[in-house]
């Protein structure tokens, strides 16, 4: 049986420092094919070409055996071929049942095409409630947060008519009982006949959800084996030529005195009472499931949302932030957990991107000194492994990896005292994993204090010295690094 897609021999310069190079893969019906690379290894390029975002400059795509060189993404998407990306693009404007629907609407009825309201959130609540989907189909898509807005977009795709699908790191951010739904998903649509290309970074997730796996490193095809012989050690040795024994490198530090102090802290219905502390040299992690007010905590923190009731206080000090540059002058930093729309400038270049937080430290006697803010720049690039790594380069032209991996640069270079990072690996491979671990080490190492907020239960295992549980606004549980468990910690998030 021939295969569903097919591509022979793919080439394509994307600029002076990357290309993909004679790449070939199948595809069949029914069949869901991962994808697996470090940040920047062409992953997210080469299913770009699939779907219309660009030519291969040689080689051939096939189609249900047919040639096919489309040069748009709504022509590939006539084809069949749906291309979910990393960053949820959603009507803000419209309710969740109106984006699930979107594509469909006009579909439903001939002239005049009238959509009952009611039918429709009846239809999407209907098919919310057999996923497990806790969200009401009535609500403003602009209320949600991004793992909501990710599933919506798998319903998207979910009800959408389509040969192909291609899901790109779409369980980013998302506690495992969101990524089950995620998964009942993809393998419902796998089940209906189509094939799936899933592009993701989880490694454990090859052997959940996949039937083969190929590996990409800098543009080049390194591997490619059925799923049930993709064990770790062979998967990183592919993508990387070493292997990560440590993935965790957790650093033994003294805890120091008090510098940050929460009590009592609400913010509208979504937090109720939080009350916690942060010391010099902790890293203190926060958990809790999709709602349970673990972004508004961060962002009340920073000072971009407005708490109803409670305190917080620095170094004993009461704040009332009413606004970021408060907060980042008291030296708070927030890495953000939706980095499209909160984080990146895509028009910039890769320099401004960093240096944005820190301008005071590059002051000199007539401006900005940009010798030195390229000198640093360059610096943080090569410790983060940001490729291709050139402080000119723009940020647009980067995967989302190591887009993600210039946001934390941004704020290492801020020299802040306290670090809210929500979500930081979101994205990241597992060698680009351990530099941002090791940053964290080097930050509490030297008294700052971090805060990980984290969906990956084994990242906080890992790296935390305490672990906080959210549910429902409220904190539930204070562990120990000795005290916490996975299934102790699912258990206070779900309950």
């Amino acid at each position: 049986m021939s295969p569903l897609l097919e591509l022979r021999s793919l080439c394509k310069q994307f600029s002076t420092d990357f290309a993909l190079e004679n790449l070939s893969l199948e595809l069949g019906a029914g069949e869901v094919h991962v994808l697996v690379g470090q940040n920047g290894s062409g992953k997210s390029a080469l299913m770009g070409l699939v779907a219309g975002q660009g030519k291969p400059d040689s080689g051939q795509i096939l189609l249900g055996g047919e040639t096919v060189n489309f040069g748009s993404v709504p022509e590939s998407r006539k084809a069949g071929i749906i291309f979910q990306r990393q960053d949820p693009l959603l009507y803000d404007n419209l309710n969740v049942a109106e984006n699930v629907y979107f594509h469909r609407l006009s579909k439903r009825r001939r002239w005049p095409r009238i959509v009952e309201p009611y039918e429709l959130r009846e239809e999407c609540a209907s098919l919310f409630s057999r996923l497990g989907l806790p969200i009401d189909p009535g609500a403003p898509v602009s209320s949600l947060g991004y793992t909501q807005r990710l599933l919506i977009l798998a319903v998207q795709t979910y009800v959408a008519d389509s040969r192909l699908v291609i899901f790109d790191e779409p369980t980013a951010g998302m506690t495992d009982p969101e990524r089950e739904i995620l998964f009942t998903i993809v393998r419902e649509i796998r089940d209906r006949g189509v094939g799936v290309f899933y592009i993701s970074h989880k490694l454990d997730e090859i052997g959940i959800v996949g039937d083969k796996v190929s590996v990409l490193h800098q543009g080049r095809m390194t591997g490619s084996l059925p799923c049930r012989d993709a064990d770790r050690e062979r998967i990183i040795g592919l993508m990387t030529g070493k292997s990560f024994t440590e993935r965790y490198p957790r650093l033994a530090t003294t805890k120091g005195s008090r510098v940050l102090a929460v009590e009592g802290l609400q913010s509208d219905t979504v937090l109720k009472d939080v009350s916690f502390s942060l010391h010099k040299g902790e890293i203190l992690g926060i958990t809790g499931l999709m709602g349970s007010g673990r972004t508004r905590l961060a962002n009340c923190l920073f000072g971009s949302s407005k708490p109803t009731g409670g305190s917080i206080r620095i170094e004993g000090r009461q704040e009332n932030f009413g606004h970021p540059a408060e907060a980042m002058a008291r030296g708070i930093a927030l890495i953000p957990e939706d980095r499209e729309h909160d984080a990146v400038f895509h028009f910039q270049d890769i320099m401004q991107n960093m240096a944005i937080a820190a301008l005071s430290r590059f002051r000199g006697i007539s401006g900005l000194d940009a010798r030195y803010m390229h000198e640093l720049s360059s610096e943080y690039i090569s410790g983060l492994a940001i490729r291709p790594g050139k402080p000119g380069d723009l940020m647009q032209n980067y995967s989302g990896g190591n887009q993600q991996k210039v946001v934390v640069a941004r704020w290492l270079m801020s020299l802040c005292r306290i670090f809210i990072m929500d979500e930081p690996t979101r994205g990241i491979d597992a060698a680009a994993r351990i530099d941002i671990y090791n940053a964290m080490n080097d930050l509490v190492s030297k008294g700052a204090a971090v805060i990980l907020i984290s969906s990956d239960i084994d990242e906080l295992l890992g790296m935390c010295d305490r672990i906080l549980v959210l549910a429902r606004g409220r904190i539930v549980c204070d562990l120990a690094q000795g005290q916490a468990s996975k299934e102790r910690i699912i258990d206070y998030a779900s309950a």
